[in-house]
């Protein structure tokens, strides 16, 4: 029998592209597999799709792991449509078996690191801070493939607690408090003397018992119980309510972080990079925003700046990168807050204030020569992809 297969790689969405027979079949296969000839291509850092190819005959096996059934579903019928070959489906969506029952997780500290590969030397892609809830997707040498609510992939060792379907439906019920300082501490018991349990950032939940005198009885996803200063926090449910992504909001909640150092892949009070600040500060109003800058330049409304940037508002993200040129695309690097005036707040170096008008003090060329576009997330309605926490599952009020 002739067979030749290949290791496991990444198949992305193709379209428009023609049928191919089999005497083209090694080459096209592999070119559809490797994505080489892709005009659209499914975002890895959302999405589980890791396939192989294993040519026996004239079957065509695919053997690896997706991210859903329906992306299964398309994706295999895509290729049958493509390949003049039998396909014969061997691959299976995640969650892994060796997972098993505990496919939900709750970050357990106070900022947990997700990672490219599960290791510690591994690039940091991002972070999840105490209380975010986690689909649990693969399981590797102590390791947990991650997925957090907004989409993004990533690998976690510690920090996180593992729970079934069950445990985190009851956890997701409980009523909750929100860090709402910078930073802060819970202990053990009440007063300043008494040992820390662990540090917080905000933005954190925990589960609320009691409130009592100056303090919130909390507990933590794997029981530990501590007590948290009141004007640390605010019941969850009612801050929620509250939470609303006005201009002076944004504004407000951005200038509490200046200062805070530059952290690539940092998405807490503890160090940003620019993604990180801007998700931040829209969280902390009430609203979800996708990870990077290149993924948040994908939603909200399209603003035309104008030619001296008068149609800008406050609060409208402004993107920056390289122009498209020739066949190179346009590619967004970096992501900032418009504060009126030509100003602007970004983490760059540390959260801090520059500006678009060369008489500014604050002047900053590079990021005049290198701006390419604007959305404006307050008022977008969700059809842009701007998601209010409120209508999630778990921040909401229809919990899980």
């Amino acid at each position: 029998m002739n067979t030749t297969c290949r290791a496991f790689v990444v198949l992305l969405p193709l379209l428009f592209a023609p049928v191919y027979a089999k005497d083209q079949s090694k080459e096209i296969v592999e070119s559809l597999i490797q994505g080489r000839e892709r005009t659209r291509a499914l975002d890895r850092r959302t999405a589980v799709l890791e396939v192989g190819r294993c040519v026996e005959g004239d079957v065509l096996v695919l053997r690896g792991q997706v991210h859903s059934s329906e992306l299964k579903h398309h994706r295999v019928g895509f290729l049958k449509s493509k390949v003049n070959y039998t396909i014969r489906d061997s691959l299976f969506v995640v969650p892994q078996a060796s997972v098993g029952k505990k496919t939900f997780g709750i970050v357990n500290m106070s900022v947990a690191n997700l990672r490219a590969k599960p290791a510690e030397s591994a690039e940091l892609l991002s972070q999840t801070i105490l209380g975010t809830p986690l689909a649990v997707l693969k399981k590797e040498r102590g390791w947990y493939y991650v997925q957090s609510p907004d989409g993004y992939l990533g690998w976690i060792s510690d920090g996180i607690e593992l729970m079934s379907r069950d445990d985190y439906a009851a956890w997701t019920a409980r009523p909750k408090v929100i860090v709402t300082a910078e930073f802060g501490f819970t202990r053990a018991a009440q007063g300043d003397t008494a040992q820390v349990v662990s540090d917080i950032v905000a933005g954190a939940l925990l589960a609320l018992i009691t409130e009592a005198d100056a303090y919130y009885q909390v507990q933590y996803p794997d029981g530990r119980v501590a007590f948290l200063l009141r004007r640390d926090g605010q019941p969850f449910d009612g801050w929620l309510e509250k939470a609303e992504d006005t201009p002076g909001n944004i504004v407000a909640t951005a200038k509490r972080f200046i200062g805070i150092p530059y952290l690539w892949g940092g998405t807490s009070s503890k160090g940003f990079d620019c993604s990180g600040f801007t998700k931040t500060v829209y969280y902390l109003n009430g609203v979800q925003l996708p990870r990077d800058a290149s993924q948040q330049a994908l939603v909200g409304d399209p603003v035309d700046p104008g030619p001296t940037l008068d149609n800008l508002k406050v609060g409208d993200l402004l993107f920056f990168g390289s122009r498209a040129n020739g066949e190179k695309r346009e590619r967004v690097t970096h992501v900032a807050i418009y504060l009126g005036d030509k100003e602007f707040i970004h983490a760059s170096g540390d959260v801090r204030i520059n500006s678009l008008l060369p008489s500014h003090a604050d002047y900053s060329a590079h990021h005049y020569n290198t701006f390419l576009q604007a959305r404006r997330i307050i008022g977008a309605g969700e059809q842009t992809g701007v998601r209010k926490l409120s209508g999630l599952p778990y921040y909401g009020k229809h919990k899980f």
